[in-house]
């Protein structure tokens, strides 16, 4: 079994935490669709770690660090593995094209620098 953390800033704060309460929240049913979805796919990654793979999850190839994304339509969650056997969700986004977005993707490598220097000391 593996652990899932959400990203925190040096705060504490995690805007994907604060997504998912507004998710359990709304009244909307795609919203509910959305967070079903991510749930049920959350508990995949905790089970199967990194033998998750497309339609739910994606690794993504050529960045400085190893990095996937969590696809519950039409969101995105980026994540990676630290630790042995724990995964980090480090941001999310609407995806509304057909490319992934590369300032997201720089976002959630950012985040994951950041992640990574305070959490292995």
């Amino acid at each position: 079994m593996y652990q899932i953390d959400f990203y925190e800033d040096s705060t504490g704060y995690s805007d994907v935490e604060e997504f998912i309460k507004q998710l359990n929240q709304s009244r909307q049913k795609q919203d509910h669709q959305i967070l079903t979805k991510l749930t049920y796919q959350l508990e995949l990654l905790s089970h199967l770690g990194k033998l998750m793979h497309e339609p739910q999850a994606k690794f993504l190839k050529g960045y400085r660090h190893p990095l996937m994304e969590l696809r519950p339509m039409p969101e995105r969650f980026f994540y990676a593995s630290w630790d042995r056997d724990r995964f980090v969700i480090l941001s999310h986004y609407r995806k509304k094209q057909n490319k992934t977005d590369p300032r997201e993707v720089e976002k959630a490598l950012a985040r994951l620098d950041d992640w990574l220097e305070r959490k292995e000391k």
